[in-house]
């Protein structure tokens, strides 16, 4: 038995080794394969309200009033146009203000004439002050005739109208006039003078228009 005996004296210790300095950082290696997103998170709270800005409809609507300017200005200078381009076809007139008299040397009754002055786009003349009463008397003179006026009391005797209804607010009558000689004189003629006299709607005078 004491042969198996081991002694101590006789154990034997390992002897530690000395430790190295570290070595250099390796190279970085490849991004990995990006995982999966993950869950969506909860709604922040609402942030504070902003100053109020400029409204954009106040420069729309400056526009707006621009374009329609524009608009009324083209219009009535299509329709000054449209008004002398109309009035090419008579060889003598006259303006007054805004309104041009004019005639083609034709006679008719006064239906006719009136007639004839509408589809030219006019109307028979109606004087509605002095000046343009001397400016169709000026046309009268040229041809040494009497023209009807745009002027008649078809409708009650005694109460002359515009061709629109309205009462007339001029009037130039020779002495004497209107005297609806014979209960048949509803239309007005004027003379070569500028005075007015009432005469048969069926006569037959010289065509003056207004446009």
């Amino acid at each position: 038995m004491e042969g198996n005996v081991r002694h101590p004296m006789m154990t034997c210790k390992p002897k530690a080794a000395n430790t190295g300095l570290p070595g250099t950082t390796g190279l970085q290696g490849q991004p990995g394969i990006a995982g999966s997103h993950g869950p969506k998170g909860d709604k922040g709270s609402v942030g504070e309200k902003g100053a109020k800005g400029d409204k954009g409809d106040r420069e729309i609507n400056l526009l707006k009033r621009q374009v329609s300017t524009l608009e009324g200005q083209l219009r009535a200078l299509q329709s000054s146009f449209s008004k002398y381009k109309q009035v090419i076809m008579f060889p003598n007139g006259r303006i007054v203000g805004e309104k041009i008299f004019m005639t083609s040397g034709y006679e008719g009754n006064f239906d006719s004439l009136k007639q004839r002055c509408s589809q030219a786009g006019g109307q028979l003349a109606s004087p509605r002050n002095a000046a343009e009463n001397a400016a169709i008397q000026q046309i009268l003179v040229l041809y040494n005739k009497s023209a009807f006026l745009g002027i008649n009391d078809i409708q009650t005797e005694g109460r002359f109208k515009y061709l629109n209804g309205e009462n007339i607010v001029y009037s130039n009558w020779q002495t004497g006039e209107p005297n609806n000689d014979k209960g048949v004189e509803d239309c007005v003629e004027v003379y070569s003078s500028g005075k007015w006299n009432d005469k048969s709607c069926g006569e037959k005078r010289l065509i003056v228009c207004e446009f």
